[in-house]
């Protein structure tokens, strides 16, 4: 894990995390917030942990993009009975655009549900990816920045009352 513990200062650590966070948005094995905190510990300025979170975010929606229109094109593969339930959302979200936006978000923000299937669906069920991209990234802001900043909180607090 040499990549995690490199000196190349802030815009090498902001490259490292959007690339690790594009492979961690297709490959769900890959955890983006380990490698948000890795590159955060050894990233003590505020700026340099602004970067990440920027990075971190891109990364992820880069990758996410991805399946998205994976989801779209492979709404043909799917077996009978799934393509129905996919009619059936993209009913729902034609009807009530607020809650879809608000399900991805939900979703981007807290990852229940998995983001990486809501991204599938919304792929599938032909959200618009305006949309989609606008809300998940408002999403995987807040994510990404509650991961990279309220460990340092939590610190700052404890240290205060002892």
């Amino acid at each position: 894990m040499t990549i995690l513990t490199h000196t190349g200062g802030p815009a090498s650590s902001a490259l490292w995390c959007f690339c690790l966070t594009v492979a961690s948005a297709i490959f769900p094995w890959v955890n983006a917030e380990i490698i948000v905190l890795a590159l955060r510990a050894g990233s003590p300025s505020k700026y340099a942990i602004f970067l990440l979170v920027i990075a971190a975010t891109a990364g992820q929606m880069t990758g996410k993009s991805m399946l998205y229109f994976a989801g779209r094109k492979g709404e043909q593969a799917l077996p009978s009975k799934v393509a129905r339930l996919m009619q059936k959302w993209r009913r729902w979200l034609e009807a009530h655009p607020s809650g879809a936006h608000g399900l991805v978000l939900i979703s981007a923000i807290t990852g229940l549900p998995p983001f990486y299937a809501m991204t599938l669906v919304a792929g599938a069920v032909k959200m618009k990816f305006a949309h989609y991209l606008l809300v998940g990234t408002t999403g995987r802001l807040i994510h990404f920045a509650a991961v990279a900043y309220l460990p340092g909180l939590a610190l700052s607090v404890l240290r205060k009352s002892v």
